[in-house]
């Protein structure tokens, strides 16, 4: 609870605020699961652990992303 919610909780904050950053969390969370998700679907069009890929086709597809 002191990593986050702030100092002098629940007396310090609007009554909503425990309801807010609990979507605020949900929120980056799924921000963070996109990032990767996204990240790892461009690493796969480029081929990264394809044996069969070349350079020049990874670099292609890279350029046209």
């Amino acid at each position: 609870q002191r990593v986050l919610l702030p100092q002098g909780y629940p007396e310090s904050v609007s009554p909503d605020y425990l309801r807010y950053q609990c979507w605020d969390s949900v929120q980056a969370l799924c921000s963070t699961l996109l990032g990767a998700l996204a990240t790892r679907a461009v690493l796969q069009a480029m081929g990264v652990g394809d044996s069969a890929a070349t350079v020049t086709g990874a670099t292609l597809t890279w350029v046209l992303r």
